[in-house]
């Protein structure tokens, strides 16, 4: 499918989530799949259920792309563990070293880069308030 086209992406999404569709350890994003299991053993049935899913699709794997039996993956900008979710360190530093905001342009762009890990700190509507009201004038 040639991805120039506007709807090629969306097109793309629907595809994965259809072929993966009944297989609720697969969480499917473009063309990245995590595949979450609860033991190495039932990781392996869920990897082998996923191959043959992609071979009777005849959607093919690129290897050199492929993370295999770990318990720690980077997964769309988070480090995926059984323990659960937390942001790459690189982007923590992005955000802890951002200079202090002097100006509404900039406060908005400190606002966008910490937007993205909103869903893991705790109250962070409340937190940011503060700083939205800073730009309302």
């Amino acid at each position: 499918m040639p991805f120039g086209l506007s709807n090629a992406a969306a097109t793309f999404q629907r595809f994965i989530h259809h072929f993966l569709s009944g297989m609720d350890f697969c969480v499917p994003y473009f063309d990245d799949v995590l595949v979450a299991s609860e033991s190495e053993i039932q990781h392996l049935e869920h990897l082998k259920q996923v191959f043959r899913r992609f071979e009777e699709y005849g959607v093919r794997l690129n290897a050199s792309k492929c993370v295999l039996g770990k318990s720690s993956v980077k997964f769309l900008g988070h480090i995926v563990t059984p323990d659960g979710i937390t942001p790459l360190p690189e982007k923590v530093s992005a955000i802890t070293d951002f200079p202090e905001p002097s100006t509404v342009k900039e406060l908005r762009r400190f606002l966008a880069l910490i937007n993205f890990y909103r869903r893991l700190v705790p109250n962070a509507a409340r937190t940011q308030a503060v700083l939205n009201a800073y730009l309302k004038g």
